[in-house]
């Protein structure tokens, strides 16, 4: 197997876990923030006359019978009900005010970074953090999953693709709010640096001594030891020598039983271990 093999691999598999679950529910969500371009349905109960279908216009308000201008950019449905109905029991007695969403106009994502489609995005409803990377073509090659993260506002939000992507655990994925930005990181060039990723309790990266030797397996014991569904006979390092990528398959299951059979490969200073 090759470098542009395990690549491709890897990329398929994120890719198929992303369409399997993108439509699985995350965390829960935040309501819903109003936003420019939005169609809201607005009706008052014992008022049909008053029931309006509007746009939520550049200048964040819509027009409203009785009322006219009134802000719904940043507010939710229940907060713009609740000031419709301020304003109209000004006019009408008792009225009942319900807001929903018709369409949505507003709800654009970046992704940015080690995707295959960087880019823009637009959705008319919310989606998740799985949903917004299938539509960006998947996690592509060199990718730091250990540290990505959601930029919201002036917020930096971490999120956990390792255990999304890897573990399958789905309470990490994450709803996303209109002009989100995810942003995937590459791999630093790595100086006395390894990677050791796959099945393995702490996936990440580790530094290596340049006095002392480091053989797979011990790389994989400080990266946590082989998680329950590692395969450790098919172990693979992947090296970068002059700018020429090879993968260096490795028994370690071998080498656990025979330890004293071969003293086996020793690692190098941007390896990057991957147990399958």
């Amino acid at each position: 197997m090759n470098i542009s093999t395990t690549a491709k691999s890897f990329q398929a598999f994120s890719l198929s876990i992303l369409i399997l679950l993108a439509g699985a529910p995350g965390l829960s969500a935040k309501e819903y923030v109003i936003g420019a371009g939005d169609v809201l349905y607005i009706s008052v109960q014992d008022n049909k006359e008053l029931d309006s279908a509007v746009i939520v216009r550049p200048d964040s308000k819509i027009t409203f019978p009785l009322i006219g201008d009134i802000q719904a950019a940043g507010l939710t449905a229940s907060e713009l009900a609740t000031s419709i109905t301020k304003e109209l029991e000004k006019k009408v007695k008792r009225p009942t005010v319900t807001v929903s969403l018709r369409e949505v106009g507003s709800y654009r994502i970046y992704v940015l970074g080690k995707v295959a489609k960087p880019g823009v995005y637009n959705s008319r409803s919310e989606i998740t953090l799985l949903q917004a990377l299938s539509m960006a073509g998947g996690i592509a090659e060199g990718a730091d999953l250990s540290v990505a993260y959601v930029v919201r506002g002036t917020q930096r939000l971490p999120v956990d693709l390792v255990k999304l992507l890897r573990e399958v655990d789905i309470t990490h994925n994450t709803p996303l709010m209109p002009e989100d930005v995810i942003v995937i990181p590459d791999i630093p060039k790595l100086k006395n640096l390894i990677v050791v990723m796959g099945e393995v309790n702490k996936p990440g990266v580790y530094p290596l001594n340049k006095d002392e030797e480091m053989s797979p397996l011990q790389a994989i014991a400080l990266a946590g030891g082989f998680t329950q569904f590692a395969a450790s006979s098919r172990v693979t390092v992947i090296r970068d020598e002059l700018g020429k990528k090879s993968a260096l398959r490795v028994d370690v299951k071998d080498l656990i039983k025979n330890p004293g059979t071969s003293k086996g490969l020793i690692l190098k200073p941007g390896d990057t271990v991957i147990v399958p």
